[in-house]
């Protein structure tokens, strides 16, 4: 199984999600063709803390030997077969000696000043890591990477800070609207999503995706994450849909039992109540 990564500049074949080693879990675990590892970190928002935690990951790996490396992948949660699963990505075997040190990738919506000059004393002294920003277009709902934290400039720029969405042309020539009601999307729940997402088949009921996420959040059981119940986690999940445009909110007849619906309906009518997810094609755009 090969699991698919947002667009970093790198050709990263993904061997781990949520992978637990040394009492750490790091979100995503990638290797490259040349067998470097990458460590990758995502947040909503990237506070002083992350760096510490991103270290803390890295030195868990310090000393790993190449065969402890395909033990540890293949009992994570994706199971892979790790010396196969390189084969057929990269075309040649897996390098003999795996490289010590692995590369850090931190991908946020926004990262603080801290963690932002830290990562710059960082490439200071040549450690490999990689800090991106990730924004949603407001019209399309598509998600893209901004690389930040690159030099000096890059932060005294801001390219680390969200930015506010500019005003439309309508904003400014028609009066007063209501505000648009936004729904406050949880760091975990956003967490679970960005590391699930790849999982599920095209079309996915929405109770497949709460289940999934209720399991997710009995294994996180030390880390005190707590349970949504389905319809503030559907709201949310909604949301996070929204943002990306990859997945199309869907209603089905409950009695449906087809693994694609050959019509399924974006609003709830007519007997059409059961929600569900459709991935869109175009989405394949904004992934590795």
């Amino acid at each position: 199984m090969e699991t698919r990564l947002w667009h970093t500049g790198e050709d990263l074949l993904v061997i781990g999600r949520q992978l637990k080693i040394a009492r750490n879990e790091i979100d995503l675990l990638a290797i490259d063709s040349t067998g470097l590892i990458y460590v990758v970190e995502l947040k909503l928002h990237a506070s002083p803390s992350v760096i510490a935690q991103v270290l803390c990951y890295r030195r868990a790996f310090k000393g790993i030997s190449r065969e402890n490396l395909i033990r540890v992948v293949a009992n994570g949660k994706l199971q892979i077969d790790l010396e196969e699963a390189f084969q057929q990505r990269f075309g040649h075997p897996l390098p003999e000696n795996v490289q010590e040190l692995p590369a850090l990738i931190i991908i946020a919506e926004d990262i603080h000043r801290y963690p932002a000059y830290s990562i710059l004393g960082m490439l200071d002294s040549g450690e490999p890591v990689k800090a991106f920003r990730y924004e949603v277009e407001e019209l399309t709902g598509a998600v893209r990477l901004v690389p930040c934290c690159r030099s000096a400039r890059d932060v005294k720029e801001g390219t680390h800070i969200k930015k506010r969405p500019s005003a439309r042309p309508g904003d400014m020539i028609s009066g007063p609207r209501r505000p648009v009601r936004r729904v406050p999307i949880d760091e975990n729940v956003r967490r679970f999503w960005l590391t699930h997402a790849q999982d599920f088949k095209p079309f996915v009921t929405f109770k497949s995706v709460y289940e999934r996420y209720s399991d997710w959040v009995d294994a996180q059981a030390d880390d005190d994450i707590h349970l949504y119940q389905s319809g503030h986690f559907g709201s949310q999940l909604s949301a996070l849909t929204a943002e990306s445009g990859e997945w199309t909110r869907v209603y089905i007849a409950p009695q449906d039992t087809m693994a694609v619906p050959s019509s399924p309906r974006t609003y709830r009518a007519m007997g059409y109540t059961r929600a569900a997810y459709q991935l869109n094609p175009v989405g394949a755009d904004t992934e590795l």
